[in-house]
């Protein structure tokens, strides 16, 4: 897939929603920015540059990429390998999404990502969804066991 051809497919999903693409624009093509109750969604879409190991499979057919990302909250001090465990074991249980942990920025995220061609316009209001939920549901079961604090915009 052509990366003009993806961006116009996401800003399609994104004006299907009842959403401005100009006010979801972030500041760089393909990448936007929507909120559900206050929680950030993060939108990009992009071409990958080189294969990898992770994406060797399918670099020579479709070098695109689609990403949502939500931060669902900062890694804990306390019981911190306990925790990333114990997401490791509910990614086991997720459809469209997988909690993963970013050390630099310590923050835990809940991500989909597909090659661009397989992402498809009327799927987005559904994996977002879905990602808020599941950011929603393991925050109020996790939260007091690990002393969780949620990212939030602002």
């Amino acid at each position: 897939m052509e990366l003009n051809v993806l961006i116009k497919t996401v800003e399609d999903a994104i004006v299907s929603m009842g959403l401005s693409k100009e006010e979801s624009q972030a500041d760089e093509q393909g990448q936007w920015i929507l909120l559900k109750n206050e929680t950030p969604i993060y939108i990009d879409a992009w071409q990958d540059i080189e294969s990898t190991p992770w994406n060797y499979f399918i670099f020579e057919q479709d070098r695109t990429v689609f990403q949502i990302t939500v931060p669902f909250c900062y890694g804990p001090t306390l019981k911190r390998s306990e925790f990333l465990e114990e997401l490791l074991v509910v990614n086991l249980n997720l459809h469209l999404g997988k909690f993963s942990y970013n050390t630099r920025d310590n923050v835990v995220v809940l991500s989909y990502r597909v090659p661009g061609g397989a992402f498809k316009a009327d799927s987005l209001a559904q994996i977002i969804d879905a990602l808020a939920y599941y950011t929603e549901m393991a925050y109020h079961v996790l939260k007091d066991e690990f002393h969780l604090k949620r990212v939030v915009e602002g």
